[in-house]
C-alpha cells in the first residue's frame, strides 16, 4: 500500500512539472543610439549578462531587442501580460521601469531615453542595475533576470535626494491683521466735501424760491410718495453705516434689495408732483 502511495506522488509531480512552463527570452542585445548613428551594440542573455558598464550619453538611448518565448506554448502565444526593462540604483534601491513591447511573434523592444531617466537615478559614477521582467497570468513562471548595468553619463550638480515621509518644520501660520479704518483725515475731508454740497444744494433751493412753506402742499397732494421716499433713503443711508460700522455685505444687500423698490415708487409719486407744481409756477 505504501508503494502505490508514493508511486501515485512520484506521477503527480511528474504532471504538474510538465504543466508548469517558464517566461524565457534569446537573441538580446543592447545597442546604444544617437542622432549620428549606434555608439555600440553589446549582446546579452539569461545565463550571460552585459560584459561591462555600458556608458549611456545624455544625447542617446539605449535600445533593447530580443525575442520573447513561453516553453507552454512557444508556436502559439509568446505575448506575456507584463512585460517591462527596469533600471535601479543599487545603493538607494529606487527604480523605475519602461514597457516593452511584445509582439505576437515575441519580437521585443524598448528604448530607454536618457531623458526619460528620473533625476533620483542620475549623478556622477552612478551606474544603474538594468533587469528585465516577464510575468503572465497563465501557468508560466514569472522570470526576472538581471541583465547588466548601464552607466548614464552626467555632469551636472548631485540631484537632489527624494522626498521622504516623516516629520516635517512646524507651519506657523500668520494671519492677516484686521481691517482698519480709514485715517481721520480722509473721513474730515469726505464730509468736508458733502457739507459743502449740501449747502450749495440750499442754495439753489433758496436761489429758484424753493421754501419750507411749500412742504404742507407738497405732503397735502402726496404725502406717501415725499414720506416714503425720504424715510427710504435715510433707511439706506443708515444700512451703509452699519456695514461701515462691522456689518455683513449679505446683510446690506437684503437691506438695499427691500428698500431699493420702495425708493424708486415713492420717489416717483414725489417726482410726479413736483411736476404738476413746477408746471403750474407753484415752487
Amino acid at each position: 500500500m505504501l508503494l502505490w502511495n508514493i508511486l501515485a506522488a512520484y506521477l503527480a509531480v511528474c504532471i504538474s512539472s510538465r504543466l508548469v512552463s517558464a517566461w524565457t527570452f534569446s537573441n538580446a542585445t543592447l545597442a546604444i543610439n544617437e542622432r549620428s548613428g549606434t555608439l555600440e551594440t553589446q549582446p546579452f542573455s539569461m545565463t550571460v549578462p552585459l560584459p561591462k558598464i555600458v556608458s549611456l550619453p545624455s544625447s542617446a538611448l539605449a535600445r533593447i531587442r530580443l525575442v520573447v518565448r513561453s516553453d507552454l506554448t512557444p508556436d502559439q502565444n509568446n505575448r506575456p501580460h507584463q512585460a517591462y526593462a527596469s533600471i535601479e540604483d543599487p545603493v538607494t534601491k529606487l527604480e523605475t521601469s519602461f514597457p516593452i513591447d511584445v509582439r505576437e511573434n515575441g519580437r521585443g523592444r524598448v528604448d530607454i531615453d536618457y531623458k526619460m531617466i528620473p533625476a533620483a537615478l542620475l549623478g556622477p559614477s552612478k551606474p544603474l542595475t538594468v533587469k528585465i521582467i516577464l510575468a503572465s497570468f497563465g501557468k508560466e513562471s514569472p522570470l526576472k533576470v538581471e541583465i547588466g548595468q548601464i552607466q548614464p553619463i552626467y555632469s551636472g550638480p548631485e540631484p537632489v535626494g527624494p522626498v521622504r515621509f516623516g516629520p516635517k518644520p512646524e507651519i506657523i501660520h500668520t494671519f492677516r491683521s484686521d481691517p482698519k479704518f480709514v485715517s481721520p483725515t480722509v473721513s474730515i475731508l469726505f464730509s468736508a466735501i458733502v457739507g459743502f454740497a449740501t449747502l450749495l444744494l440750499i442754495g439753489g433751493w433758496l436761489y429758484i424760491e424753493v421754501t419750507p412753506s411749500k412742504l404742507p402742499v407738497a405732503l397735502a397732494v402726496s404725502p406717501l410718495g415725499h414720506f416714503g421716499f425720504f424715510a427710504s433713503i435715510v433707511a439706506i443711508e443708515v444700512a451703509f453705516f452699519n456695514y461701515y460700522l462691522g456689518s455683513t455685505i449679505f446683510k446690506l444687500l437684503a437691506q438695499v434689495a427691500v428698500l431699493a423698490p420702495i425708493a424708486f415708487l415713492s420717489g416717483s409719486r414725489a417726482l410726479r408732483e413736483v411736476r404738476r407744481r413746477r408746471l403750474r409756477g407753484q415752487w
